[in-house]
């Protein structure tokens, strides 16, 4: 799904007041966990399903596939149920393909399923004698319904049914225009509202409810989308809202984030986004971006860090989940000057040749430790924190405990004492996955963000 050729531009406000001015080097730094005050009201629950993948489940090894997917403690994946593909010409449908794919995440594998209810075919604009468009108009409607209804009924767990998907999203970034929607906003309002409406309708015949999620909006979405689809556009009917906070780095886009949460907060959505698309596409050589890309782009040998701190602060804000785009880079042969080919936390160099990128254990260790936990905001007693310190504990009713840490600084190291309760203290290395382990008090130094080393710990133990 391509993304926002210019968007390192429109958000470089976002990136300056993401990175606050930097103080004075505050010399050793002691982090006593045993002695800390939680901030009344901070708190976050995070969803036990938190963490998915975009586009997958349906290479040419899915033994293989599956294998990486649980060690990455996948919960969600992510597919298009394309119209075209389903139904090629008007009294034709196949279904064969999804049927398969369904049975083996779902059935077989206990993984959700975020199903894609998206874009047009050619015949229904042969039809009324229009341009082939990424435009569903007001007459055309009722086609694109019956399509949704009866992909919605195939896989909804029923007797009879082909299997399970668990959630089902309206369209994607119809505020991408020309890319995925050519049509006005009221077009796609009137499509939104009947296609959640007929769906609702089908949960009343067949005793379901089908969890609906709407929106799926960009970055750059503007309050006219957003205000329109509230006002306009069925939402009432809908579970949820999609976003992409796609931004040129971690603070940013959850920076981004909050401010589409501000906006979806006075129509009760605030704690009802569901991140379905997040990630950035890699280049390989440090500071030498190549041309064409989209101004994302990061370096492959910071992504351990870059995944590890986006997947802590959307889950800190209260994403309702995030799901990472997307497993694979999307060519064996990958194009420089195109951002899309890079995106992948895995390079498929060939069909036996797959080679874990930078990203990868950031991910797993993230969706391995953080999903399932509360987010509390700790206070140390009696001691300023820098600002630059960010710091993000998480707790377990099990007694497991997630902390991580970063220096955001552009200039001052960071010399750490940490000191925790419990036991079993392991530092994670988030490059490699590996784990080693510490006694309860453990020293560290996190380098500043512009010395290419290290700036982030990640610690687990239990209570």
């Amino acid at each position: 799904m391509r993304k926002y050729t210019h968007l390192f531009l429109v958000l470089i406000t976002i990136l300056l007041i993401s990175c606050p001015a930097d103080e004075p080097d505050s010399g050793k730094i002691s982090l006593d966990f045993r002695n800390v005050v939680f901030q009344n009201g901070s708190e976050m629950s995070i969803p036990l399903d938190f963490a998915g993948m975009c586009h997958t489940g349906y290479s040419n090894d899915l033994d293989r596939e599956y294998v990486m997917l649980d060690q990455m403690g996948i919960t969600w994946i992510h597919r298009d149920f394309s119209w075209s593909r389903i139904q090629p010409e008007e009294d034709t449908w196949d279904f064969d393909v999804f049927d398969s794919y369904v049975m083996r995440a779902n059935t077989e594998e206990g993984i959700k399923i975020i199903g894609m209810l998206l874009y047009d075919v050619g015949w229904v604009h042969d039809k009324f004698g229009y341009d082939r468009e990424r435009r569903i108009r007001n007459d055309q409607i009722p086609y694109f319904v019956e399509y949704a209804v009866e992909t919605v009924k195939r896989y909804n767990g029923k007797p009879g049914s082909k299997g399970f998907v668990d959630a089902w999203f309206i369209w994607n970034e119809p505020d991408l225009y020309p890319r995925f929607w050519t049509g006005t906003m009221d077009e796609f309002f009137a499509l939104n509202k009947a296609t959640a409406e007929a769906i609702r309708k089908l949960d009343e015949e067949e005793g379901t409810h089908t969890i609906l999620v709407s929106g799926v909006f960009t970055s750059l979405v503007s309050d006219d989308w957003i205000n329109g689809l509230f006002e306009h556009g069925g939402m009432d009917k809908v579970d949820g809202i999609g976003f992409h906070p796609y931004g040129p780095n971690p603070l940013s886009c959850v920076a981004i984030f909050n401010s589409f949460k501000s906006k979806v907060e006075p129509y009760g959505f605030a704690d009802k986004i569901w991140v379905n698309e997040m990630g950035f596409p890699t280049y390989s050589v440090r500071g030498s971006i190549p041309s064409g890309r989209y101004g994302t782009d990061q370096y492959e040998g910071d992504m351990p860090e870059v995944v590890a701190k986006t997947f802590t602060l959307l889950a800190a804000a209260g994403a309702k989940n995030l799901t990472w785009y997307h497993l694979f880079d999307s060519r064996a042969e990958r194009r420089d000057n195109d951002s899309e080919d890079w995106f992948g936390l895995v390079w498929r160099k060939s069909p036996d040749e797959w080679i874990i990128k930078g990203g990868y254990w950031g991910f797993a260790l993230s969706a391995n430790n953080i999903p399932g936990k509360t987010y509390k905001r700790i206070n140390f007693s009696g001691q300023s924190i820098p600002g630059n310190l960010h710091t993000y504990y998480f707790e377990g009713d099990d007694g497991s405990r997630t902390l991580i840490i970063w220096n955001n600084s552009p200039l001052e190291t960071r010399n750490l004492s940490v000191t925790l309760g419990g036991s079993n203290h392991k530092l994670w290395d988030v490059e490699t996955g590996e784990s080693k382990d510490l006694g309860r008090t453990s020293t560290h130094t996190l380098y500043p963000i512009n010395k290419n080393q290290q700036t982030l710990v990640f610690l687990t133990w239990n209570e």
